[in-house]
């Protein structure tokens, strides 16, 4: 039974970083040549932050970047076996949100002007530890 339940986990993660990568894939998502990778609305951005692996994406509703995070845990190249994590955040325009992991590496989003783009980094945050 446990065996046939990490199958499902595995399968369903998979599908879903399967679908953000096909979101992903459709048009340019972010300007690569810079420390901050510019999203636009309704276009993937793939993360590798600390032991996960997340697929974003943003809307705009209301005058507000309305941000999806979709998170799985890796080993290495491999994803692990287990139920994947999605995070939906409204972020008003000149905002921003912080994701954290437990290994010190941490995502920052923020959401521009008229919510038409948004910023995203990568950093490592352990040297800031107190």
């Amino acid at each position: 039974m446990l065996k046939a339940t990490k199958r499902i986990a595995l399968v369903s993660v998979s599908a879903l970083l399967a679908a953000g990568a096909a979101l992903a894939g459709s048009g340019l998502p972010a300007d690569r040549g810079s420390d901050h990778e510019i999203m636009s609305p309704k276009r993937g951005l793939s993360l590798a932050i600390g032991g996960k692996q997340t697929v974003t994406y943003f809307e705009t509703l209301n005058n507000a970047c309305h941000l999806t995070v979709v998170l799985a845990e890796t080993e290495g190249d491999a994803f692990v076996a287990g139920p994947g994590t999605r995070i939906v955040v409204p972020i008003s325009q000149g905002t921003g949100f912080k994701l954290d992991t437990a290994s010190g590496a941490s995502a920052e989003f923020f959401c521009g002007p008229g919510a038409e783009r948004m910023s995203a980094r990568v950093f490592d945050r352990a040297p800031y530890k107190s």
